[in-house]
């Protein structure tokens, strides 16, 4: 129904006329016809759905609005707005926005948002792409767009360059120049400040080290990101406990230079020890380790550890000594000092 509607009004030439109301039920039933696609309106207020060649204040429609040049004010439409020129004010759809120009306001759209760029927000509960810039994009699923200055998505944020990026899952650009922050993977040729377990940063940096901790975990682990944060993500074994020699890391870190060849490292660590067939120990450390850069491709590290540690009651302690404990029914939480030393090769 839509689409017949907007081939009924795709040959109108360009709007001749302007009237302050415009009322109907659907194209062309309303008090300006056939010739609708040709006047500009102050207020339209359609049942189902209408077509003008502009508004000027508010559209209001059941199912549809379409527009056939621009849009000043605000439309609001059951099922969708399609505006074929520039929009200055607000588009608001219970499924999708629709906008041929720029967009001088914000696009709400229970699932999608497109327009040529975007000079404020564009919000939607699944999609949002602008194929030039957009200042803000929060999507459900993902975000689109040139170039940003800020994504906010569940799953997936997708932009040339950008000042920011946060989703649930996967960021992609050529240049972010802010934080760019994803629940599992970061992806750009350059970028300042990832954020994720898993950095793939053309010009950042990458290294693969093997440490020691305090309570015998050897753990082999990528670390991946710029000159400034970086992920880890890491595999390895105990070599004190036969009862849980499994490892394996997840983490994030922050370098701080403190000269040519030394720089201090800041890590947030979360290490599960397991048999395979119960999880046994999970620690969650907070690492300062002093790193000493030997030649181009090495570095040495060092540092204490402030650890929490919580493990299932009847096996045996984490560490021999602690700062205090909490037993409960099923399980021993332990917090103490630790450290960890090791050493990374760069990639």
């Amino acid at each position: 129904m839509i689409l017949s509607l907007m081939a009924a009004a795709g040959k109108a030439s360009a709007q001749k006329e302007h009237q302050r109301a415009h009322i109907g039920l659907i194209y062309p039933i309303s008090t300006n016809g056939t010739k609708a696609p040709q006047i500009s309106n102050s207020v339209s207020l359609h049942a189902l759905s209408g077509v003008s060649g502009g508004e000027k204040g508010a559209a209001v429609s059941g199912l549809a609005t379409i527009i056939r040049g621009p849009q000043k004010g605000a439309a609001v439409s059951g099922l969708m707005n399609l505006v074929e020129g520039e929009v200055q004010g607000a588009d608001i759809a219970g499924l999708l926005n629709t906008a041929g120009g720029t967009v001088k306001g914000v696009q709400i759209a229970g699932l999608s948002n497109t327009a040529r760029s975007v000079k404020g927000a564009q919000v939607a509960g699944l999609a949002n792409i602008a194929a030039g810039a957009a200042s803000f994009q929060v999507a459900g699923l993902s975000n689109t767009s040139r170039h940003s200055n800020f994504q906010l998505s569940g799953l997936v944020n997708v932009t040339g360059t950008g000042n920011g990026q946060l989703s649930g899952l996967v960021n992609i650009a050529r240049k972010v120049t802010g934080i760019q922050m994803a629940g599992l993977v970061n992806i750009a040729e350059e970028s300042e400040y990832p954020i994720g377990f898993l950095n793939l940063i053309k010009k950042g940096e990458k290294s693969l080290g093997l440490t020691l901790d305090e309570s015998g975990n050897a753990i082999v682990a990528f670390r991946s990101g710029s000159s400034r944060t970086y992920g880890i993500l890491g595999l390895g074994n105990n070599v004190l406990m036969p009862e849980a020699r499994h490892a394996a890391e997840v983490g994030l870190g922050m370098h701080i230079p403190l000269g040519r060849v030394v720089r201090f490292n800041l890590e947030i660590s979360n290490i599960t020890n397991t048999n395979f067939y119960s999880t046994a120990y999970y620690k969650a450390a907070f690492r300062g380790l002093v790193g000493v850069q030997l030649g181009k491709y090495l570095e040495l590290v060092a540092g204490p550890s402030f650890n929490y540690v919580n493990y299932l009651a009847g096996y045996e302690p984490y560490v021999a000594y602690s700062l205090f404990e909490v037993y409960g029914a099923y399980s021993v939480n332990t917090f103490y000092v630790g450290g960890v030393a090791g050493i990374h090769f760069k990639l």
